[in-house]
């Protein structure tokens, strides 16, 4: 098979490598033993990602050449090129299915189950350099995010460790990888954290820390470079509500991308010849990279020229280059160039090609805050600093479209250097996230396989385990019933038998009129001149809440929640039936629990 020359000397790097993990393992404390491994997952992860990234770079350099007055009619036959030759490395040398994307990584996380193959350690590094070296216009981001977590999940397997620690081993290689992509370890560890690991505890925080690090550092000796600048670091406090608008704005672009690509993915996924699917969108993509150039590859250029102040980079090499100094076109362009950048990397993805949405969503970001912030500067209003809302920009597209504004915060301000920008960073990413979550409560990983049934954020898998739930089976019966006009006498010697503190008051037809608490009686029941004088009438009152033996279990949790109450009567059409604790309820929820994760 071709490339088994790569496969021997990667099975014989991973022999060696472990015999010499393991004897460390035997010499050293547990936590030194993780730190060890951790640290070599970065290395392996960081010197990964400074290949794919000098890879990429040489073949856009060639390609797209250095004179921007002249537009390329090559851009419209290499990106289906491109995709071709990923099709036929996964077809022909792989012989194996390769997912792009992070959906299955995240679907195999939250499913428990991290046995992630071998040959995806490599696989994705050839396949998405093809795509977006030819200018698929995808990302890098999730190809080495995917190559981390290999990395860092098969260490683990050949090292005997628990499942837990195969997790912990997979998100320290995606950190790493992430950080060395973009030499951002704050990022990648929280990025780790708010997409991959939402149920890890925060003891895995020191690994990742240490694999990002390491990650970063390999990538900063071997291969160092810093992809934007942000020239500025003021900002007026009269521009905030310029950058809640923008966060607005960022939050519905947000749910147009993440619904248009998977409706466009999906819409190519129904072209069953396949011959028409992959022409079809090659020469789509093809077409709008010829009228657009920043639609090749990641478009990391173009957003560094536009955070430096050079706009008229957004048309070099295109037909209208001579429109580089009107400022009305370019803002046109740049709008247009928002729709036309979704539509581009959805059909990469569609066809074949191998990439993400993490540069895509960036691109899309500087591209809107640009249009904005020159927009209102057409207006009349006071000049805008176009790199401060091009970077708030970015964080908020991050945030809303994955649902991540932590990463989104701290990514952009680690990236750029623009610290300073916090709090505008801060509100962009916000506004963004509420804004997408309110239409679109997934984001572009984790839609899809909600669709297919596949995935539940942690808090619906608790209402799923709710839902499962009913009343019927979890009501008690053993409460004794007693009549209004039952006198507090007799009521006494109904207390005396009973274990219960609280008692339904019931009429003849069996309806509930009430309940009576031991507390209301306790001061009077011993005085016998009052068991003929007081009825259960007169001690009674209504209970908090009353269930419905229909009543779904998350309304149930819900009234004990809001009454703070323990005990709730359960009625048939306003017949009294029994009662429902909220013990009970906590302690088949914690039953159900166990069951599923011995399933898992």
């Amino acid at each position: 098979m071709a490339f088994s020359w790569l496969e021997n000397i990667l099975r014989y790097s991973r022999h060696y490598t472990f015999r010499a993990i393991r004897w460390a393992s035997r010499r050293i404390s547990g936590q030194n033993y993780q730190i060890l491994a951790s640290i070599i997952i970065g290395i392996v992860s960081g010197l990964v990602a400074v290949g794919l990234k000098f890879l990429v770079s040489l073949v856009k350099g060639w390609i797209q050449g250095s004179d921007p007055t002249r537009e390329r009619l090559v851009f419209v036959f290499l990106p289906l090129i491109g995709v071709l030759l990923t099709l036929a490395f996964i077809r022909f040398v792989l012989r194996r299915p390769l997912a792009p994307g992070l959906s299955e990584l995240i679907n195999s996380i939250s499913n428990k189950k991290v046995n992630i193959p071998n040959y995806e350690t490599y696989a994705h590094v050839v396949s998405s350099s093809l795509t977006v070296g030819f200018g698929g216009s995808v990302g890098l981001e999730a190809p080495i995010i995917r190559t981390g977590s290999a990395v860092g999940a098969n260490l683990a397997r050949l090292l005997q460790v628990g499942r837990r620690k195969q997790t912990l081993f997979l998100a320290c290689g995606a950190a790493a990888g992430m950080a060395a992509i973009f030499n951002s370890p704050v990022a990648g560890v929280i990025f780790a954290f708010e997409v991959l690991l939402t149920e890890m505890a925060l003891h895995s925080f020191i690994p990742l820390l240490i694999s990002a690090a390491t990650g970063a550092v390999v990538a900063k000796l071997v291969y160092y470079e810093q992809l934007f600048f942000l020239p500025t670091l003021d900002w007026p406090p009269q521009s905030i509500p310029y950058y809640l608008a923008l966060g607005a704005l960022c939050g519905l672009l947000s749910v147009f991308m993440i619904r248009a690509s998977l409706r466009t993915i999906d819409y190519f996924e129904k072209l069953k010849n396949p011959f028409l699917r992959i022409g079809l969108g090659g020469l789509a993509i093809g077409l709008l990279v010829f009228l657009m150039p920043p639609l090749f590859g990641e478009g990391y250029g173009t957003v560094n020229n536009l955070l430096a102040g050079r706009p008229g980079a957004l048309v070099s090499h295109s037909p209208f280059y001579l429109l580089a100094d009107n400022t009305l076109f370019l803002i046109a362009f740049a709008a247009a160039l928002l729709f036309a950048k979704v539509f581009a990397s959805s059909i990469t993805i569609a066809i074949g090609g191998n990439g993400g949405f993490f540069a895509p969503s960036m691109f899309l970001g500087a591209t809107l805050g640009f249009a904005f912030s020159q927009s209102l500067s057409l207006l009349g209003f006071s000049h805008m600093q176009d790199a401060n809302f091009i970077a708030a920009a970015m964080a908020g597209l991050l945030s809303g479209v994955f649902k991540s504004p932590l990463t989104g915060i701290f990514f952009i301000a680690e990236l750029t250097g623009g610290y300073g920008l916090f709090v505008p960073l801060m509100l962009a990413s916000a506004l963004s996230y509420f804004v997408s979550l309110y239409f679109e409560p997934y984001s572009i990983f984790t839609r899809d396989l909600f669709n297919k049934g596949l995935w539940l954020p942690a808090y619906e898998r608790d209402l799923n385990i709710l839902k499962t739930m009913n009343v019927a089976a979890l009501m008690e019966v053993n409460f004794y019933a007693v009549r209004p006009e039952m006198p507090l006498g007799q009521f006494v010697r109904v207390i005396a038998k009973s274990r219960r503190n609280v008692f339904p008051v019931i009429d003849a037809s069996g309806y509930l009129k009430g309940i009576v608490l031991l507390d209301d009686v306790r001061e009077i029941m011993f005085d016998t001149n009052k068991h003929d004088k007081v009825f259960i009438r007169d001690a009674m009152h209504n209970p908090p809440a009353i269930i419905d033996i229909h009543d779904p279990m998350d309304k149930v949790m819900k009234q004990f929640d809001y009454h703070n109450a323990w005990n709730l009567p359960v009625v048939d059409k306003g017949r009294y039936l029994g009662f429902v604790s909220k013990s009970s309820v906590f302690n088949r929820y914690r039953e159900l629990l166990i069951e599923r994760s011995r399933e898992v």
